[in-house]
């Protein structure tokens, strides 16, 4: 894999970007372009009292009537990142069928 963290389509990148908007209370700003990730406002730590972490991706690998997943938290993808001044960034990436490493 060419990316970071975790790669969604397009339509799923907006609708975590809109979800992840309304939970951090505007905080979080996501780019939805090639090796677009969302970047918050405070370093990673800050999060954790917001209940941020709490939250996780449910993966099933199989198809939707089997009730087998597993689940990774929001955490995983997290880091304070020196390119964005140190603040949270959560390495959940645009994925677009246009771009060659998508």
């Amino acid at each position: 894999m060419n990316f970071r963290g975790l790669g969604l389509p397009a339509k799923q990148f907006n609708k975590f970007a809109l979800l992840l908007n309304v939970i951090t209370n505007g905080e979080a700003t996501c780019l939805a372009r090639k090796s677009g990730y969302c970047a918050l406002t405070n370093p990673c730590d800050y999060y954790r009292d917001m209940g941020l972490w709490d939250y996780d991706f449910q993966m099933n690998f199989t198809h939707s009537d089997d009730d087998n997943y597993i689940r990774v938290p929001l955490a995983t993808f997290a880091a304070n990142y020196a390119d964005e001044g140190g603040v949270c960034v959560i390495f959940v990436e645009y994925l677009d069928a246009v771009n060659i490493d998508s």
